[in-house]
């Protein structure tokens, strides 16, 4: 088991999406086959930023394409529900726009409320990707992006969790004191990462330019799924060559 970050290193806010359907075939219905079709609408609100807005119209078959524009080395894709749903969703790659998938993954899953992943079966460098329902529809999807995972070499004891008070208090300007409940308490994690290599450096440096603090991702803490942003910029201590430390400071995002 590992801490790990799941966040958009693959630029999926910028890919080019088309929608289309995914045909089911073969002795074992092992065969999937993509077509442009004018299936789904509101399409753009797969990367658009806003976990509010679901894509619609999402019946069994229908898919959505994202072009990267160039092959892009992806093991997972995090989906955003605004509510439970039990359903059937597969993840395709494929080196063209259209034709026989090269790479499928199908996870059936009461899929919850936030954040969810579905891991690839392997690390796949593919230019074009598919997300596709399979016997129902999807209703309440409304964010999507691919990357690679990048597993945090932390233990416990470089773990801090800060959970806030759920009131605060203020005075007037007279400095009478009132106090006011908050609903929604929200953690902050501080990561300590002792060593991290070049290219976990480069990762998170993607992470900062990208995803800045208004963009919000994925922390995994070895049992639960967490919806976060960052809440601090990332200073790196070089403590060998070509290796560094870093402390990440995650805010949790209501």
């Amino acid at each position: 088991m590992a801490h790990k970050l799941y966040f958009d290193n693959v630029d999926t806010i910028g890919a080019a999406l088309a929608d289309g359907t995914m045909a089911i075939s073969g002795d074992h219905d092992e065969v999937r086959t993509y077509s442009n079709a004018s299936t789904l609408t509101n399409e753009s609100y797969a990367t658009d930023n806003i976990l509010t807005t679901a894509i619609t119209g999402w019946g069994d078959t229908d898919a959505l394409r994202f072009n990267l524009g160039s092959a892009k080395a992806v093991n997972f894709a995090a989906l955003y529900f605004t509510s439970a749903e039990d359903v059937t969703i597969e993840v395709h790659a494929h080196s063209a726009i259209i034709g026989v998938m090269s790479e499928t993954k199908q996870q059936t899953s009461d899929f919850s409320a936030g954040w969810n992943i579905i891991h690839t079966t392997a690390e796949w460098t593919y230019k074009v990707w598919f997300v596709s329902a399979v016997g129902a529809t999807i209703d309440n999807l409304t964010q999507i992006y691919l990357g690679t995972v990048l597993e945090l070499p932390i233990s416990g004891d470089g773990i801090t969790i800060e959970k806030p008070y759920n009131s605060f208090v203020a005075s007037t300007y007279n400095n009478t004191e009132f106090a006011n409940k908050i609903d929604t308490e929200l953690r902050k994690w501080s990561l300590q990462v002792p060593i991290l290599p070049e290219a976990d450096k480069t990762s998170l440096e993607t992470l900062i330019s990208v995803h800045k603090n208004t963009r919000s991702f994925v922390y995994y803490d070895e049992s639960s799924y967490h919806h976060v942003r960052l809440a601090k910029p990332l200073t790196f201590n070089q403590v060998a060559t070509n290796a560094y430390s870093t402390t990440i400071t995650l805010q949790e995002v209501a």
